[in-house]
């Protein structure tokens, strides 16, 4: 690996292709045309083509649907399907059904997942309900043939051993992890071991080094061994759901065999760039895919990495651990920034875990395959099942051992532009050091560089934004109204956190800050700070305002542990004062008590909060009605009471 690399005409191709997706979105993207008429519609006639392996849950199946046809007319869009009876069909089936069709809900909380942002960057425009589903025509043989096989490994596993393992190991295997319990994919997330349960370049490589290995033991030439093995491996990708990480694992295989059989250099590190550069052909959306990239950048961390600082670790089995170490580290390397960004929690435990977890998976992998290859014969039940039902077991202990150490995960801020840049530059940096030299200032200089833009946006060279300036949004349930504040300095302030308290958390951390400054109550109601504790326990909370009134009982422990905390509480007045930017009233009545059912309006920063009809806010002086219901955060007034943005 030489720095002439990135000189190299595939690799200045690529990061000038990613570049102008990036600057040019709309000119590389396609954007699917949305249904030819307004939604919401009921019974629409709509026919199309399974794109992806469908996934169960309560109530039926979803899946996503290329449309061929709507009302008999050609229409190509992208839908989102959710069927009570999906009849039997599966990914490439072509299917046609009587749907309602709707518009895919946004961020239910400003920060929380997009899904009508998500779904479209898919290139799915709407979501479809149906009760029933007629297959017109079956998928082509070789993908019955790969649905077949992964049906009977999922099944395999399932009669092997409890849920809970048949779960993890469908993920380990197949990157199935849509069954995993919820507890389970959190432990998992704080142990730092979540890529375990997506399919990737290990188990491409597992299933290459499987076959070609059987095939030289037949006597197979090298030539038909790689090529029995590439050939195998894309039926693998295919059955697994044709995933990023899959198909650029693939594709790198496929780069490097082409290589070798064209008698032409075969490095990682091309083929790594020749796999990204064939998916952002084919699909330039997949750039802004976090999946996409995760695994690249992970990718690109184990080829530079291990291709530079391998040649430092000692030989045999002395190099066994600090191998393993070197490993997690340079594939977890680029990634700390993307997990701060999408997930807002960083395993701290992650680089010890792997070091016992990976080759542990590797086991779970081989077992896996094992099941599905001799599910139906006496072998299963006689040993593997045992074997793999202890094994998982063991696994999946291992993982909640880790997720349960002390400080195994923490909560972060979204990161800014300058903490991401500067990040990089120093990880690019550090990668690259035995190039540059362990005792040369070309190593330093640059290191201190990448600290220095990391700590920019701290700056008070650089503000974000007026400091004067305040804006907000609105959100809530089908009882709850709720508001978060933003001043420019990057103050928050919460009117009602009666949602989801790990919510509203991500809510705080996707502003880039870990404090509330103010969390504002606008009654005594159980609604309005039903998430206030849980809150409080992920982000500081640093004081609590509500108005005069008697106390519910939860709610004056649930203040007095948040006072031991360190959190101040206030009581204020209608009519008072409660900081310098926060004001309190009490609309048709005049200064005074508030009863625990009275309602009082908040001033914050000149955006002003009033309580309208049912489910609503009302902002700005006697301002605009709106709705504050799941599915719809809503931008409001910025630096002036009376203006409804």
């Amino acid at each position: 690996m030489l720095f002439s690399y990135y000189r190299r005409p595939l690799f200045l191709l690529l990061a000038f292709y990613a570049g102008g997706i990036l600057l040019f979105p709309d000119f590389f993207i396609r954007r699917p045309a949305p249904p030819p008429f307004p939604l919401p519609r009921s019974g629409a006639l709509v026919e199309g083509r399974i794109s992806a392996y469908p996934a169960a849950g309560p109530g039926g199946t979803r899946f996503a649907l290329e449309t061929e046809k709507i009302y008999g007319r050609p229409h190509r869009t992208g839908l989102m399907v959710y069927a009570r009876d999906a009849g039997g069909a599966s990914y490439g089936d072509r299917v046609a059904f009587l749907a309602d069709l709707e518009v895919p809900p946004g961020a239910a909380v400003p920060g929380a997942l997009d899904w009508a942002d998500y779904l479209a960057r898919r290139g799915i425009t709407a979501q479809a309900r149906a009760r029933q589903l007629e297959v017109t025509a079956r998928a082509n043989r070789f993908l019955l043939l790969a649905r077949g096989v992964r049906a009977r490994a999922l099944e395999a596993f399932e009669a092997a051993m409890p849920p809970e393992g048949a779960a993890v190991l469908a993920g380990v295997v197949l990157g199935e992890k849509r069954s995993v319990p919820p507890d389970l994919k959190a432990a998992f997330q704080d142990s730092g071991a979540m890529h375990l349960l997506v399919a990737s370049g290990s188990n491409v490589g597992f299933v290459v080094a499987v076959v070609y290995f059987l095939c030289s033991r037949f006597g197979i030439k090298r030539r038909y061994s790689g090529l029995a093995a590439l050939a195998l491996a894309g039926f693998y990708v295919t059955a697994a759901g044709l995933d990023a990480p899959l198909v650029r694992a693939y594709l790198m295989f496929g780069a490097g065999l082409g290589a070798w059989l064209l008698r032409r250099e075969a490095g990682a590190f091309h083929a790594l760039t020749a796999a990204g550069l064939l998916i952002l052909l084919a699909s330039p959306a997949s750039l802004f895919d976090a999946g996409f990239q995760m695994s690249f950048l992970a990718a690109y961390g184990l080829t530079v990495g291990t291709a530079l600082w391998g040649r430092y670790l000692p030989g045999g089995a002395a190099g066994w651990a600090p191998g393993l170490l070197l490993v997690s580290f340079l594939a977890q390397l680029g990634l700390y920034p993307l997990l701060a960004a999408y997930f807002h929690k960083v395993s701290l435990v992650s680089l010890l875990s792997n070091m016992a977890l990976v080759p542990a998976a590797g086991v779970a992998m081989a077992l896996g395959f094992l099941l599905a290859v001799f599910a139906g014969t006496a072998l299963v039940p006689a040993l593997l099942a045992p074997a793999a039902k202890a094994f998982m077991g063991l696994f999946t202990g291992t993982v909640k051992f880790f997720a349960a150490l002390p400080f195994a995960s923490v909560r972060v801020a979204e990161p800014d532009g300058w903490f991401v840049g500067g990040f990089f530059l120093a990880a690019f940096v550090l990668l690259h050091a035995p190039l540059l030299g362990f005792r040369s200032y070309k190593l330093y200089a640059p290191l201190l560089a990448g600290a220095l833009v990391m700590a920019a946006g701290r700056l008070p060279a650089f503000p974000a934004a007026d400091s004067a300036l305040y804006t907000g949004v609105l959100f809530g349930d089908s009882n709850t109204s709720s508001a978060l504040i933003a001043s420019g300095a990057g103050e928050l302030y919460l009117l009602n956190p009666g949602v989801s308290g790990k919510k509203l958390a991500d809510a705080v951390l996707a502003r880039g800050t870990l404090r509330v400054e103010a969390v504002l109550l606008s009654s005594l109601e159980e609604k309005n700070y039903s998430g206030l504790e849980e809150l409080a326990g992920l982000v500081r909370v640093r004081q609590v305002l509500l108005p005069y009134g008697p106390l519910p009982a939860d709610l004056a422990a649930l203040l007095g542990r948040l006072e031991q905390g360190g959190a101040g509480v206030r009581r204020v007045w209608a009519g008072e004062n409660a900081a310098e930017n926060v004001a309190c009233g009490w609309d048709g009545y005049a200064p005074g008590y508030a009863g625990a059912g009275d309602r009082v309006w908040w001033e914050v920063g000149g955006i002003k909060l009033v309580r309208g009809g049912a489910g609503a806010l009302r902002s700005g002086a006697g301002g605009a009605e709106v709705p504050a219901v799941r599915g719809a955060v809503v931008p409001i007034g910025a630096g002036q009471a009376d203006k409804l943005l």
